[in-house]
C-alpha cells in the first residue's frame, strides 16, 4: 500500500487539463481550435485553470473517441472512481473523495440532470461520441449549482454544430459488442445544423447482463456576425434495455429462475428519455455577459423481475405431532416510473478592472409518477394437502411533484496582481421547507507568474429526493420531515505551471464532512423501511495530478486521490471505515505519436482494496487490483481511421456489485476486453 503511495506521490503532483475545442467565428466562416484556457464549470461562465477556485480536470476529444463508454472513459481521471455494475450499457455510478453518488451533480451543457424518483445519476444514459469533452470541478458546487452538488460536478459538453462534419463509425469487440455511430453537421452562413444517432449491444458475459441502448439528437446553433449573440437549440433521445442481475447468490439458494453467477435472469430494466434544451446569451465586453436557458425532459423507468423461492414451515397434525410444509412461491413485481422536470435559469456577470460580479435566478420543477404490482403465486408442494395453489398481490401508487426556486450570487477581487478574493453563496426556497443556504468562500495567492496557492472552504447541501420524502409502495414509506444532508469542505492547493516547462503540476490536500446522511430504517408498526438523518460521512486526503510532455509527440498524465474515509452506521455515534470507499486510487497514462499516421496510447489503473459492513456485522474485504489498458490509432488515409482499444488486460474482473450475506459471493466484473472501431469522415 505505501509503496504504491509514494510512487504515486513521486509522479502525480498535478491535475493537468487536456487540449479542447470552442467555436469562435470571429475570424471567419470555420471555427478555430483554442488551447486549454477555459473550465466552464468553475464558476457558470468561463474561467481560465489558474482563477479556478476548485480542483478541476478535462477529458478531452481524443480520449472521448477511444472509449465504448462514458464509465470506461471517466474511471481514474483525477483520481474519481466509477462503478460499473454490469458491464457496458448497465447502470454506472462516479464518486469523487469519498462521497456518495448522489452527492454529485451531472450536468449536461452546463443544466442540471437530475433525478427526482432516486437521486444520483447513470453515466451510461451518455454516449463518449456525443461530447467534444467533459469537466470534472471538485469540491462544493452549491452555490452554483443548487442541491446535490456536495462533492463537485461533471459537465458533459456537446459537440458544436457550427463547423462541417460527416463521419461514420462502427465498433466491434468482446462480449459481442457492437456499436454503430453516424453524426453530421452543416455550417450554412452564420447557422449550423447537426445530428447524431447511435447504437449499442453488448451481451457484457454475465447471464442477463446484456444492454441494448440507441441515442438519438438533433442541434442548431447560431452565432451573429459581430459575435455578440449566440443562440442554440437542441434535442435528444435515449432508450436502452438491459438485464439486471444481482450478486452471486449463496450455491446452496440458487433461485428456480437463476444460476451460480445471479440472483435471478428475469429482472429487466428499460430507459426512455426525451429532452429538450434552448440557449440564449449575449456578451459585450462594455455592457458584460447575459445568459438564459430553458430545458424540458421526459423519463421513464420500468424495473421487472421474477423470482422464486421456497418456504419451509409446520402445520398441526394433532395434539403432539405437526406436518412439514415446503411451498414454492413465485414473486412477479413491476414498477413504473413517470418522471417530468423542466427549468429556466437566467445569469448576468460584469467583470470591471478588479472587480467580478455575477449572479442568477434558477427555477427548477419535477414530479414522479409511481405505480408498482407486486404478485406471489405460491404451490404447496409437500403437506398434508398438497399438492394445491394459493396467490395474494397489492398495487401501489403515488404521485408527487416539487418547485424550487434559487438565487445566487459570486463576486471575486483582485486586491493585487498576486492576491484574488473569491465568494459565492446561494439560498434556495422549496415550498414547505426552510430557505437552504450553501456558499463557497476562497483566497488565491501567485507569489510567483507559474504558481498559486489557494485555500477555500464551502457548504454544500443535498435535497431529499421525492421518493424519499413521499414515496408510498409496498416496501417504502417516504417521510416528510427528513432534513437536508449538509456538508463542510475545505481545501487547500499549489499549482505549478511553468511557461516553458513540460511539466504542469497540482497538489490539492482536502477535508470534508457529511452530516445527516439518510438511510432507510425498517419500522416493524407499519412493515416498511423509511428514510431517516442517521448518519454522517468525513474525508481526509490528497488530490495529486500531473502533466509531462518530455517531448512533442510524448504526453504522459498521472492522476490520483488517496484518502482515509469514514462513516458511521446504524445511528451510532463511532466512525467506522467507510463501505465500498478505496484509500488509494489513481491512473497512469502515456499517449504517444509514432508517426502523422499512427499514434498509441498506455494506461494503468489502480483501485486499492475495498471494504463492506455486510448485514450482520461481518466485514468483507475485496481486494486490490492493476487494470491495464492499451489503444492504437492508425489512420490509413485522409478519410479512414483505425482505433484497437484493450481493457483489462491483466484480466483482474474487479467486483462493483458485492455480496450483502456471508453467503452471498461478490459478482466478478467483465474482465479483459478488446474492441476495434472504425471511422470513415466524409467531410
Amino acid at each position: 500500500m505505501w509503496r504504491a503511495f509514494l510512487f504515486s506521490l513521486f509522479l502525480t503532483v498535478s491535475g493537468a487539463t487536456g487540449p479542447r475545442a470552442q467555436t469562435d467565428l470571429a475570424g471567419g466562416a470555420s471555427p478555430v481550435e483554442l488551447p486549454d484556457s477555459i473550465v466552464v464549470t468553475a464558476n457558470r461562465f468561463g474561467l481560465t485553470p489558474d482563477k479556478a477556485l476548485w480542483p478541476a480536470a478535462v477529458v478531452s476529444k481524443n480520449d472521448l473517441d477511444l472509449q465504448v463508454s462514458l464509465p470506461q472513459t471517466l474511471d481514474g481521471v483525477s483520481g474519481a472512481d466509477v462503478r460499473e455494475y454490469n458491464g457496458v450499457g448497465s447502470v454506472s455510478t462516479l464518486s469523487s473523495w469519498g462521497v456518495f453518488n448522489r452527492h454529485m451533480l451531472l450536468l449536461y451543457d452546463g443544466r442540471v440532470v437530475k433525478d427526482y424518483s432516486l437521486g444520483g445519476f447513470n453515466l451510461s444514459e451518455f454516449s463518449p461520441g456525443e461530447f467534444e469533452r467533459i469537466e470534472i470541478v471538485k469540491g462544493p458546487q452549491s452555490a452554483f449549482y443548487g442541491a446535490d452538488a456536495v462533492g463537485g460536478v461533471v459537465n458533459l459538453i456537446s459537440r458544436t454544430a457550427l463547423i462541417d462534419r460527416m463521419e461514420v463509425a462502427a465498433r466491434y469487440g468482446s462480449n459481442d459488442l457492437q456499436q454503430y455511430r453516424a453524426d453530421a453537421s452543416r455550417l450554412i452562413g452564420r447557422v449550423g445544423v447537426g445530428a447524431s444517432a447511435e447504437f449499442t449491444a453488448s451481451d457484457n458475459a454475465r447471464p442477463n447482463a446484456g444492454a441494448e441502448r440507441t441515442l438519438a439528437g438533433v442541434r442548431s446553433e447560431y452565432v451573429s456576425p459581430n459575435d455578440r449573440h449566440h443562440v442554440s437549440l437542441s434535442a435528444r433521445y435515449f432508450k436502452d434495455s438491459l438485464g439486471v442481475p444481482g450478486p452471486m447468490p449463496d450455491p446452496t439458494f440458487i433461485p428456480v429462475y437463476g444460476d451460480p453467477e445471479s440472483n435471478s435472469l428475469y429482472n429487466h430494466q428499460t430507459d426512455e428519455n426525451y429532452s429538450f434544451d434552448a440557449r440564449y446569451a449575449f456578451q459585450d465586453d462594455k455592457v458584460g455577459r447575459f445568459q438564459v436557458d430553458l430545458f424540458w425532459e421526459k423519463k421513464e423507468l420500468i424495473y421487472s423481475g421474477l423470482y422464486n423461492y421456497q418456504s419451509f414451515y409446520y402445520t398441526p397434525n394433532g395434539p403432539d405431532d405437526s406436518t412439514l410444509n415446503i411451498d414454492s412461491v413465485d414473486n412477479y413485481s413491476q414498477t413504473v416510473y413517470d418522471k417530468r422536470s423542466a427549468g429556466i435559469s437566467g445569469r448576468y456577470m460584469r467583470e470591471m478592472s478588479t472587480v467580478s460580479l455575477s449572479g442568477g435566478l434558477d427555477w427548477l420543477s419535477g414530479s414522479v409518477r409511481s405505480t408498482g404490482t407486486d404478485t406471489s403465486i405460491g404451490t404447496n408442494i409437500l403437506g398434508p394437502f398438497a399438492p394445491f395453489e394459493y396467490g395474494y398481490g397489492g398495487q401501489s401508487r403515488w404521485t408527487e411533484k416539487q418547485n424550487q426556486v434559487d438565487t445566487w450570487a459570486a463576486a471575486v477581487w483582485e486586491a493585487s496582481r498576486i492576491v484574488r478574493f473569491d465568494a459565492s453563496g446561494r439560498f434556495q426556497f422549496v415550498k414547505g421547507r426552510e430557505t437552504q443556504p450553501s456558499y463557497n468562500l476562497g483566497v488565491i495567492v501567485n507569489p510567483s507568474d507559474y504558481a498559486s496557492l489557494k485555500l477555500a472552504y464551502g457548504f454544500a447541501f443535498r435535497l431529499p429526493t421525492i421518493a424519499e420524502q413521499f414515496a408510498d409502495d409496498t416496501y417504502t414509506a417516504g417521510n416528510v420531515d427528513l432534513s437536508p444532508e449538509t456538508s463542510r469542505s475545505l481545501v487547500g492547493t499549489l499549482a505549478v505551471v511553468p511557461a516553458s516547462s513540460p511539466v504542469s503540476a497540482r497538489l490539492s490536500v482536502f477535508r470534508q464532512q457529511v452530516d445527516s446522511l439518510i438511510q432507510y430504517v425498517y419500522d416493524p408498526t407499519v412493515f416498511k423501511s423509511s428514510p431517516r438523518n442517521v448518519e454522517k460521512f468525513r474525508s481526509t486526503g490528497l488530490d495529486l495530478s500531473l502533466d509531462v510532455r518530455p517531448l512533442e509527440s510524448l504526453d504522459l498524465a498521472l492522476g490520483m486521490v488517496y484518502q482515509g474515509a469514514e462513516q458511521t452506521s446504524d445511528g451510532g455515534k463511532e466512525f467506522e471505515k467507510a463501505d465500498y470507499v478505496p484509500d488509494l486510487k489513481w491512473r497512469v497514462g502515456a499517449n504517444v505519436e509514432l508517426s502523422r499516421m499512427l499514434s498509441a496510447g498506455l494506461s494503468l489503473l489502480y483501485t486499492s482494496e475495498r471494504q463492506l459492513l455486510m448485514y450482520g456485522g461481518s466485514l468483507k474485504t475485496i481486494d486490490n487490483v492493476y487494470e491495464l489498458g492499451a489503444s492504437v490509432s492508425a489512420r490509413v488515409n485522409g478519410h479512414l481511421r483505425l482505433v484497437l482499444t484493450a481493457e483489462d488486460l491483466t484480466d483482474e474482473k474487479r467486483p462493483d456489485q458485492f455480496g450483502f450475506t456471508p453467503s452471498d459471493h461478490d459478482y466478478p466484473g467483465v474482465g479483459r476486453r478488446v474492441y476495434l472501431k472504425a471511422v470513415a469522415r466524409v467531410l
